[in-house]
C-alpha cells in the first residue's frame, strides 16, 4: 500500500500553534508528525481526552493502584524500609 500525504488546513490559535511547534522541535519532531499521531490515536481509540490536569499512562496507573492495594493489605515486601544511610539502602537493594 502506497501512503500519500495530503494537506489539512485547520484554524488554530496562533499562540497554541507556536507553543506546539516549539515543543515538537524540542523533542525533535516536525509538527506534522505530532498532528498525525494525535489523529491516529483518535481513530484507533475512537476517543479524545480533554483535561486540565495531566493523567498517568493507563499501565502506570494500574501498577500504582496495585501497589496501593498491596500496601493497604499490609503486603509491604515490594516496598523499601526507611534508611539511615546510603550504605544501608544499597545493602537492602543488593539483598533483593
Amino acid at each position: 500500500m502506497v501512503s500519500m500525504s495530503t494537506v489539512l488546513n485547520v484554524k488554530i490559535d496562533p499562540v497554541l500553534k507556536k507553543r506546539a511547534q516549539d515543543v515538537a522541535k524540542e523533542i525533535g519532531l516536525p509538527i506534522s508528525i505530532v498532528v498525525s499521531a494525535s489523529l491516529r490515536e483518535f481513530v484507533n481509540t475512537r476517543s479524545i481526552t480533554i483535561t486540565d490536569s495531566p493523567r498517568l499512562k493507563p499501565e502506570l496507573e494500574a501498577e500504582l493502584l496495585e501497589m496501593s492495594r498491596k500496601a493497604r493489605k499490609g503486603n509491604l515486601e515490594d516496598f523499601s524500609p526507611a534508611f539511615d544511610s546510603l550504605t544501608e539502602s544499597f545493602a537492602w537493594l543488593d539483598s533483593k
